[in-house]
């Protein structure tokens, strides 16, 4: 390793290994440690890190700026013809296929290469011998060669990526080091004594002078003293330079390789100890154990000991309970855990907590027992994927109870939808993600101080109905406010935006047709809204078999209009339907049947206030005309942000907001707003939010939701209409998805 051009290598290397080290190996460490709570506590560095980078490739990168403003600003051409000729001579004699353009400048002090892609050479404004010249010619121009400013980039860009590591900045001093060495020794390979001493005595005056420092942007003929020293040492022949600093992040970096190899070594052992655990406990966790009775007269029959409770009897119970019995670990207890049915809680007033733990291990024995008997919540091993929806206590006490889990789980691409299970609480899709939901009834006891066992399982209605007809008057007042769940309808057709083109579907999916309308177009709104759409906004547009149509615009830039298509999106007509709103924030588009249209848009938004404007057609979208109401949804021609809009006839139509729900009968003439029942459940004040009324079934569906503007999601009240909305009646509380 005597010589420098193979230590460069070296540096290379140790600098890609250095980088692996971190990159490779301690992301295996810790990334794929993420569980660990002190490894997550890891990613508070991160910040500082992508800081410190940051901040030193800022500054290097100005550093360059301002030399090379500077130093072009004092440069001029050299003139001189026999200074190019000892320059072209030099290239000549390193082989270099072309030399360096020469300038002068004041603003350096010392000769060096400037130039990544386009190498120059810059002289100071001194006077140079022929002799002295071609020295410095024959160095810059084996620089040139070797293109060396690059080789020092790559350790300038390193040191800003591992700032936090020593060794890093080891290595860049070495390879900065025996960039120059080498390109000395190539030098003076083939040179006699005399040349030898000559060249020395030119470094020795060259070190005199010099002022300048090293950087990564240049290659100087000037160094820092030890640099000189060893480029010295090299000339004149007296001995090879030491490496010390790279003999350093040498075996700084293989200490730092052994301890990090032994921790993945640790690590992957242990991840092997825990597929053979979780192998194992899938061959023997339900071994000899039969899943409890679920959804059988049994079961249910079961609950019926139970007396109803309602949510705040066991609130008031649960706090009393968290002061008699304090958590509890799980090493000091004496009462044994045995089999797949049986868990253990910190503390009795958690007990509910078992629940979820229960379901999952009850799924999984009937649809994958290997995933499920991997699962263990004492060590959070396994995953559990149900989201919870909602957990009620029905009926019980800590001691045995009969707990409402509404919960649902995703349906991967590689798992069949059927569920293998005796009670499906239905499918739902839900932004291109399918979900199977469930409504059950889990009935757990105690068996020891802190330990519950699983003893049943019901549909949530069958278990509902059978505790209200043994305790009709607990269970009255326990289930007023029990939320069911409630399934939006999906509609058979569809649009959506592919590779940012809008499309459209009438076959449900199975094929799609492009909508002539640019997705800058679609996504154009006013009210401070730009940037907030990606594709068709909710409730702009309508496809149906009849008719399908787009609402868009209401910016400066692109006015309020409809493209619509009455075949099925083999031809398209767009209707601009006004010029004058540009601070639109809603796009409202109903059509009842082929001909008639509707489309409600809001804007010139004020705090929680807003005003609308009324559109309709009679010609299927050929042409649209503004109506003016002689009475109108909201007070002195403003109302509430709208939550929606919709006519489910050419006559009856509903706007909804937070002031409530308006509705006409006459086509958007006159409007009356709507009163409906609150019942007195929980919460009662605050559900004061309307959404537009659907069609299921052949009735209308009306939601009132709480102060949140989301229509899917969240608890609702929901009421039924068999006469176009004219008389609503309450069916309970929902969730709705």
């Amino acid at each position: 390793m005597r010589q420098a051009k193979y230590r460069k290598v070296l540096w290379v290397i140790l600098l890609a290994e250095l980088a692996l080290l971190h990159v490779g190996v301690l992301l295996r460490l810790y990334v794929l440690r993420w569980e660990y709570p002190q490894v997550r506590r890891l990613a508070l560095l991160f910040p500082i890190w992508a800081a410190g980078t940051l901040l030193l490739l800022l500054w290097q990168l100005g550093s360059y700026q301002r030399f090379r403003r500077k130093a072009i600003a004092a440069m001029k051409p050299v003139e001189e013809g026999w200074i190019h000729s000892a320059c072209e001579q030099a290239a000549s004699e390193v082989e270099l296929s072309k030399a360096p353009a020469l300038y002068q400048s004041d603003a350096v002090t010392t000769p060096m290469i400037l130039g990544f892609l386009t190498p120059i050479m810059l002289l100071p404004d001194t006077r140079y011998s022929f002799a002295e010249l071609r020295m410095v010619f024959l160095h810059e121009c084996t620089h040139a060669k070797k293109r060396d400013l690059w080789y020092k980039l790559i350790f300038t860009v390193g040191s800003c990526i591992f700032w936090f590591q020593p060794a890093v900045w080891l290595l860049k001093n070495a390879a900065f080091q025996d960039v120059e060495v080498a390109c000395d020794q190539s030098v003076a390979a083939d040179k006699s004594e005399v040349e030898r001493d000559a060249y020395a005595e030119f470094l020795l005056d060259s070190l005199r002078r010099g002022r300048e420092r090293n950087k990564a942007y240049s290659a100087y003929f000037y160094n820092s003293k030890a640099v000189m020293r060893a480029r010295l040492q090299v000339v004149t022949r007296e001995q090879e330079p030491g490496f010390v600093a790279g003999a350093a992040a040498f075996l700084l970096l293989t200490a730092e390789l052994v301890v990090c190899v032994g921790l993945l070594g640790v690590s992957v052992r242990r991840d092997v100890r825990e597929e053979a655990y979780q192998q194992e406990a899938a061959v023997n966790r339900y071994l000899g154990y039969d899943a409890p009775d679920g959804f059988t007269d049994t079961a249910v029959e079961a609950m019926t000991g139970l007396t109803p409770v309602d949510g705040e009897s066991y609130y008031e119970w649960r706090m009393n309970a968290m002061e008699q019995y304090p958590e509890t670990e799980f090493a000091d207890m004496t009462e044994a855990v045995s089999g797949p049915w049986q868990l253990r809680v910190k503390t009795r007033a958690s007990y509910l907590d078992t629940v979820s733990d229960f379901v999952y291990r009850y799924r999984m024995y009937y649809e994958d027992p290997e995933r499920g008997s991997a699962y263990n919540p004492e060590e959070s091993s396994g995953y559990n994927t149900l989201e919870i929806i909602d957990r009620t206590l029905l009926a019980g006490d800590a001691d045995e109870y009969v707990c409402r889990l509404l919960f649902r789980d995703i349906v991967w691409a590689d798992e069949t939808v059927e569920t293998g299970l005796p009670v499906d609480g239905g499918r739902y899709v839900e932004n291109g993600t399918e979900y199977r939901y469930f409504d059950w009834a889990v009935h757990v006891k105690r068996v020891g101080e802190f330990t519950y066992e699983l003893v049943g399982v019901a549909e949530t209605q069958q278990a509902l109905a059978a505790l209200e007809a043994a305790h009709p008057e607990d269970a009255k007042a326990a289930f007023a406010s029990l939320p069911m769940l409630d399934l939006k309808q999906q509609d058979g057709c569809r649009a959506r935006t592919q590779d940012g083109v809008l499309q459209a579907t009438w076959d449900n999916g199975a094929n799609w047709r492009d909508v002539p309308i640019s997705l800058e177009k679609l996504t154009s709104r006013g009210d401070e809204m730009d940037g907030q759409l990606s594709g068709p906004q909710e409730k702009s547009y309508v496809v149906t078999d009849e008719v399908t149509a787009f609402a868009y615009g209401g910016s400066p830039s692109v006015p309020v209009s409809v493209t619509f298509s009455h075949d099925e999106g083999k031809n398209w007509k767009t209707i601009v339907v006004s010029n004058m709103d540009t601070s639109v924030r809603r796009l409202f588009l109903s059509f009842p049947d082929a001909e008639h249209g509707f489309l409600i848009f809001t804007g010139d938004r004020t705090m929680h206030q807003e005003g609308s404007t009324l559109y309709v057609t009679r010609d299927g979208g050929e042409n649209w005309s503004p109506l003016t109401a002689e009475t109108f949804y909201g007070y002195g021609g403003s109302h509430s942000l709208l939550t929606g809009a919709a006519f489910v006839s050419d006559k009856v139509g509903f706007v909804t907001g937070g002031d409530g729900c308006w509705r006409t009968e006459d086509g958007g003439n006159n409007w009356k707003q709507l009163t409906v029942r609150v019942p007195a459940v929980e919460y009662a004040e605050s559900y004061t939010v309307y959404y537009p009324p659907e069609i299921q079934d052949g009735k209308l569906v009306l939601y009132l939701g709480m102060e949140e503007y989301s229509e899917l999601g969240g608890t609702k009240l929901r009421y039924e209409s068999e006469d176009l909305g004219q008389t609503w009646v309450y069916t309970g509380i929902v969730y709705r998805r």
